[in-house]
């Protein structure tokens, strides 16, 4: 009973993000929401409301898309809870819509409570979220999944994650100019991950006959221009702490930013963008520099 419940909670949180499984997303944006932050407001309703909803809305979207990915992963290999047949295909489409709801009525709750308008936002991302996974209901109705095509991968993380952003916001404040400056930065974040994300299933990708961005363009210009739009993202956050709309303390966000320029951009660039099989040291710096500076971004807020 432990195991099957084990591998239904790595199918909630897989893949691992700054969603989750822990929720560094909801508490970061907290903490330069608040702006001034002792330990004890760590205990508030606002932060534990805003934890709950990332987490549910997270596993909802992850265990939606695994479910609308089943033919393919088993196709692929993959393993995981549905490809072991751990949990049914129908128990999981009813699992995550449980979880959509339940995410939902959180939002339209703390909306009511505080008079921001989060829910609206959030609805938004749960329309484009659904639909980009969605082979089961609105794909047979439009006649096209998002997920199956770079244009709709683009469209989904460009309007997901700044709104999702926005959302999560307005749990614990009004929207201003940072989280404007925060939205644009998630924005550009969202955009560099989109397009590498796919690229170690390019093969399968293929023979599903998808359209994605690893199997339309090569491999070295999406590198290229993930890395542009990750530059874009610590420019957006470098100069709102320019203008003082984020804190000067988020200053040590430049660490990161000067370490995956020098290990990172400067060596592709160097090479032309070509990826080599010894590149993969600055791979795995450009990722780990890139959470490092996420972290760094609510840290910096405690000071």
């Amino acid at each position: 009973m432990w195991k099957k419940s084990k591998a239904i909670l790595k199918l909630c949180y897989t893949p691992y993000s700054i969603f989750s499984p822990f929720p560094f997303f909801a508490i970061l944006i907290y903490l330069i929401a608040q702006k001034s932050v002792n330990f004890s407001s760590f205990y508030s309703s606002s932060l534990i409301s805003g934890i709950a909803a990332s987490m549910l809305s997270s596993f909802a979207s992850n265990i939606w898309n695994h479910t609308n990915d089943l033919k393919d992963d088993s196709a692929q290999g993959k393993i995981n809870a549905l490809t072991q047949k751990i949990i049914s295909q129908k128990a999981a489409i009813l699992f995550s819509i449980i979880l959509y709801i339940l995410s939902i009525i959180i939002f339209i709750h703390i909306s009511i409570i505080s008079g921001r308008h989060a829910y609206l936002f959030f609805l938004v991302w749960v329309l484009i979220t659904w639909w980009y996974s969605d082979r089961l209901f609105l794909t047979k109705i439009f006649g096209f999944r998002l997920k199956n095509h770079y244009l709709g991968e683009f469209l989904t993380y460009s309007v997901a994650y700044p709104l999702y952003t926005l959302s999560i916001w307005l749990i614990y404040s009004d929207i201003n100019s940072a989280a404007i400056a925060l939205a644009f930065a998630f924005l550009s974040f969202g955009i560099s991950v989109v397009l590498i994300k796919d690229l170690k299933d390019i093969s399968g990708d293929r023979k599903a006959n998808l359209r994605t961005f690893g199997v339309v363009f090569p491999p070295f210009k999406l590198f290229h221009y993930s890395c542009i739009f990750l530059l874009l993202y610590y420019i957006i956050i470098l100069l709102s702490i320019a203008n003082d709309i984020f804190s000067g303390s988020i200053l040590l966000i430049i660490i990161p930013f000067f370490y995956f320029i020098k290990s990172t951009f400067l060596h592709f660039n160097r090479k032309e963008w070509k990826i080599g099989l010894k590149d993969t040291t600055q791979i795995k710096t450009m990722v780990i520099s890139t959470y490092i500076s996420i972290l760094l971004l609510g840290i910096g807020e405690l000071f």
